[in-house]
């Protein structure tokens, strides 16, 4: 764009912007109105040459305002102009923010002015055979067809423009369907006038007019005396803490779960794709497997300069396994005749200045185990800096008396140089080691952390480290970062260097790490250490709570198990945070699991806690559960796509296959069948980031790079049993956007009421409320289900319906849910004093 164009652009909108100012005033009268602002609108913003709009030509009986014409002369939409002063009365907008909507002929024409000017511009349309009009006072537009075989006219979407503010918060939207170029060249009065279910359907969201909607939920009694040590040791192992890896360790890293809903193996495996760079798949023998058994090779048979790349997804305990490897249970050997330096990038900012600095600093520092850099001068040099010390004699030192002062202050000086060279200290002290026959073993970790260009420096700093020092240099890395990272000629002459962990099983991750924090606790000396100030019967009730997590995570079957080891899929750290959630929320009722001495939980006692731990509400922004019936995208959506796209992976798959499916592939079917490619797209984006999908190359999230993707045993999970289960559909539907204004208003309604009887301890009443509202939400999505089987023709019976299974699984827990709250309304006693919680 040229900067004459740019300052056009800046006065067409500084205009735009004066007349909306003046908008209130409503004083022109027809003349004023078609020349100051209909005109402006026409031909300054949306660009009509005046020789392609006629005005006021006759048309019997009367005369038309504005005619926007063909090439060849015959007439495109006709357009009648009214002053300002005549109001065009709406239907209310469902939020301030909304600029235009569609809205039925039928519900606009209940306005006398509005039928007016649609009858009488209407009339010039049939007398010519043109089928578009538009009305419009200047501030409100009409645009609509005036008629369509088949169809009542009154059942036509006209496509409305609120006010001039349209023009400049939706300048797109606007230019792309009204402008000269979009109607004549692109064709886009048919596209934006379609009968079929309009684009720009109106989006109710109940919880923006919810003003409790961030109410917190207090955490649970035993939270603020056990949250340290929870935090601690349901967190990262930390370097010093030998005896909690020692542990918590878990090396088996590939397993088959049985769990209720999940039919499938959860393999968090290799994938084609970085098999065909030569990656290979390592299984974690305790001694490091094949990644074990190159180190030592290496160092063994003296190779020098190799760089092998650990690759693992996120979570997947990269990290966890290099520092077990190599820092506390390294093999005999290499603890023997190996010197390691673990770099960890985990806390250094994005910027190559300080991140070289921090790895040759980091390396210096652990490579001088003997402090050889902070003893005595003569020392330093004859160890380290002979080589540089003969040279300074015969130049830099050469004819000074060595007992003069001078000579002394100007080897000092050097050898303060010497010191700052970190890639020569590094060297140095390489060789060091080397003469005791010792090798040197480099980690680079955590580099995932950083985008594209800055891992493309960590790979670059990994061979200068390894060429120059003539070490073994092993660098982690996530699978997914690789793959958007530039290294891939890089990597070409390392493709049998490559090594890909799989995460271990959830389920002995939570065990070994509760069995240890009992251990703990039930340790006087070890407690008081802890939490010096607890109680014995605090530490009776935890411990009693924690034995009860144990035996859930020893069953296959149970909800907890299943839940965060679907949800987590293979990222531990992920698993472990939604576990700390679980542990210390206040939807956990730790009282009367207490007081039972053992529980089995129900699939309800999970949800919550897990995905709004901290909250009343569920909000799919702050949550790590995915509403997968939200709409994603605000011109074209559907409920069902994210389900649509699971079900289609789910048919492919195989428990011994990988079953990935082309992006493209997937993509054209949303496009062709639905018009949804954009919904298909975002809500893949969506699905790829919670791990529901997997992609062949292992992104996280959508682009085009992402040619194939996978179910995975989350999105298995959700698509066949969660996403219809009454506890799930309670927490999101207050979240969903929802196309009938009635049903939103409904469900904003019961939320409303719902957090009265909250607030009053009324739970029966509670319980009830939240019956109707998802009663009310799965009938809305029911019809909305049918609506679409029957406009696009999807030929499904009724019982492959996603809301058929949604419809069948409420009824029965329809009583389940009532009898359980009744249950536990009889269970609780008046004389009881204690805090209780609500599931």
């Amino acid at each position: 764009m040229t900067t004459r164009e740019t300052k056009l652009d800046g006065d067409v909108l500084d205009a735009l912007k004066a007349l909306g100012s003046q908008a209130s005033l409503r004083n022109k009268n027809e003349a004023e109105t078609r020349h100051h602002i209909i005109d402006f609108i026409l031909h300054d913003f949306l660009s009509w040459p005046r020789n392609r709009v006629a005005v006021e030509e006759y048309i019997h009986p009367g005369f038309a305002d504005y005619i926007l014409k063909k090439a060849d002369g015959g007439n495109l939409i006709f357009i009648e102009a009214k002053k300002e002063g005549i109001f065009f009365e709406l239907p209310l907008s469902h939020s301030q923010d909304e600029t235009s909507a569609y809205i039925s002929i039928a519900k606009l024409i209940s306005d006398a002015n509005i039928k007016a000017a649609l009858s009488q511009v209407r009339t010039y349309c049939f007398d010519t055979g043109c089928e578009y009009a538009a009305i419009t006072n200047g501030h409100e537009w009409v645009f609509f067809k005036t008629f369509e075989r088949g169809k009542r006219w009154e059942s036509l979407q006209a496509f409305v423009v609120r006010s001039l503010r349209f023009f400049e918060r939706e300048y797109t939207k606007a230019t792309n369907n009204l402008s000269y170029t979009a109607i004549v060249e692109r064709s886009s009065l048919p596209s934006l006038l379609s009968s079929t279910p309009p684009k720009d359907r109106t989006i109710y969201y109940p919880k923006e007019k919810i003003a409790s909607y961030s109410h917190s939920i207090t955490a649970n009694r035993l939270a603020n005396t056990l949250r340290p040590v929870v935090n601690h040791y349901f967190g990262v192992i930390r370097d010093d803490d030998t005896e909690f890896m020692d542990r918590c360790y878990v090396s088996q890293r590939e397993y088959t779960n049985t769990s209720q809903g999940m039919r499938a193996l959860i393999h968090d495996s290799l994938s084609p794709y970085f098999q065909s760079y030569g990656v290979q798949q390592l299984d974690d023998t305790g001694k490091g497997g094949r990644l074990g058994g190159r180190l030592t090779k290496n160092i063994r048979k003296g190779r020098k300069g190799e760089v092998l790349v650990l690759f693992g997804g996120k979570g997947s305990g990269k990290s966890t396994f290099i520092k077990r490897l190599l820092h506390h249970k390294p093999p005999r050997w290499l603890s023997e005749h190996s010197v390691i330096s673990i770099v960890d990038l985990l806390e250094t900012p994005e910027d190559q200045t300080v991140i070289r600095s921090e790895i040759w600093g980091k390396l210096v520092s652990q490579l001088d185990r003997e402090g050889i850099l902070a003893s005595e001068r003569e020392t330093l040099i004859s160890t380290l800096f002979p080589d540089r010390f003969l040279v300074a004699q015969r130049q830099e030192l050469f004819g000074l008396a060595e007992s003069s002062d001078v000579y002394q202050i100007a080897l000092n000086n050097l050898v303060s140089v010497w010191k700052s060279d970190l890639s020569y200290c590094a060297k140095k002290l390489v060789e060091h080691w080397n003469k005791k026959s010792k090798g040197v073993i480099v980690i680079i970790d955590n580099t995932d952390q950083y985008a594209s260009a800055m891992q493309d420096f960590c790979f670059t700093s990994a061979q200068e480290i390894s060429k120059l020092l003539e070490c073994v240099t092993l660098i982690s890395m996530r699978e997914e970062r690789f793959h958007s990272s530039k290294i891939h000629g890089l990597l070409d002459a390392f493709q049998n260097a490559g090594f890909h962990i799989s995460s271990p099983r959830p389920s002995e991750v939570f065990k070994k790490r509760l069995e240890y924090t009992i251990s703990l606790l039930t340790s006087e000396r070890r407690r008081a250490l802890l939490i010096p100030d607890a109680d014995e019967q605090f530490v009776k009730d935890s411990v009693v709570y924690l034995n009860i997590l144990v035996k859930e995570f020893s069953n296959d079957r149970s909800p907890l198990n299943a839940f965060l080891t679907a949800c987590a899929h293979g990222n531990i750290r992920l698993s472990l945070d939604l576990f700390r959630s679980f542990l210390l929320s206040g939807y956990t009722n730790v009282d009367e699991m207490i007081s039972n001495g053992s529980w089995n939980f129900q699939v309800h006692q999970v949800i919550k806690p897990v995905m709004i731990p901290t909250r009343y509400f569920y909000d799919e922004t702050l949550s790590e559960i995915p509403n997968v019936y939200q709409l994603r995208n605000t011109r074209h959506a559907s409920h069902f796509t994210a389900l649509r796209i699971l079900r289609k992976l789910a048919k492919n798959f195989t428990a011994s296959a990988p079953s990935y499916m082309s992006t493209a592939t997937l993509v054209a079917y949303f496009a062709e069948t639905f018009n949804m490619a954009d919904d298909c797209v975002e809500n893949l984006d969506l699905l790829l980031r919670h791990g529901l999908i997997e992609s062949n190359n292992r992104l996280d999230y959508y682009t085009a790079d992402v040619d194939q993707v996978k179910i995975t045993s989350y999105g298995l999970y959700i698509v066949e049993d969660f996403a219809y289960i009454f506890a799930y559909l309670d927490l999101i539907c207050t979240d969903c956007g929802i196309f009938d204004q009635e049903v939103g208003n409904y469900l904003l309604e019961a939320a409303r009421t719902e957090y009265r009887h909250f607030t009053r301890g009324e739970r029966i009443e509670r319980v009830r409320v939240r019956l109707d509202r998802v009663e009310k939400f799965v009938d809305y999505l029911h019809a909305e289900e049918l609506r679409e089987r029957d406009f696009y023709s999807l030929g499904m019976p009724d019982d492959e319906m996603f809301t058929f299974k949604a419809l069948e699984l409420f009824k029965a827990e329809k009583g389940r849910v009532m009898k359980s709250a009744e249950k536990q309304k009889r269970r609780s006693s008046p004389r009881r004093t204690r805090r209780t919680y609500t599931r």
